[in-house]
């Protein structure tokens, strides 16, 4: 037998424990890294790179606080340069950064099981683009 939750509000309370968890989890990763670290891979200083975040050009994952804040370096083509799709991206999905990043990591079956991500690194920009868009308005390409 299952330990089910007695009340909704308890639900909920078990639901976001586990997204915590999960946020923990997905910000302890090795490849998630301090603007500290991330702003002199792009060759900016971390002033510069909090602009470049604003302008919504590169991907951050917000914390409790901005110093604990991390920069996927996923996010980093092969030019060494953040995907230049991100502005699309958030401008089709919203501000959250947590929306982009489930986004780019889940798999679609519009992209043949591929992960947003994939399809960036391989060329496929455009339709991942279309494909954002079309989740946003709920027609699913």
């Amino acid at each position: 037998m299952t330990d089910r939750p007695r009340t909704r509000s308890d639900a909920f309370a078990r639901a976001e424990e586990r997204a915590r968890h999960l946020a923990a989890t997905i910000l302890a990763g090795p490849d998630m890294l301090t603007g500290e670290a991330f702003a002199p891979r792009l060759g900016l200083t971390v002033s510069d790179l909090h602009d470049v975040e604003q302008a919504h050009a590169i991907l951050v994952l917000p914390e409790s606080s901005p110093r604990e804040a991390r920069y996927p370096a996923r996010q980093i083509n092969a030019t060494g340069q953040p995907f230049p799709a991100l502005p699309a991206l958030f401008d089709a999905l919203g501000d959250s950064g947590w929306t982009i990043h489930r986004f780019l990591m889940q798999s679609h079956p519009e992209l043949a099981g591929q992960t947003a991500l994939q399809a960036l690194r391989h060329g496929r920009e455009a339709l991942v683009v279309r494909l954002a868009r079309s989740i946003a308005e709920g027609t699913f390409a």
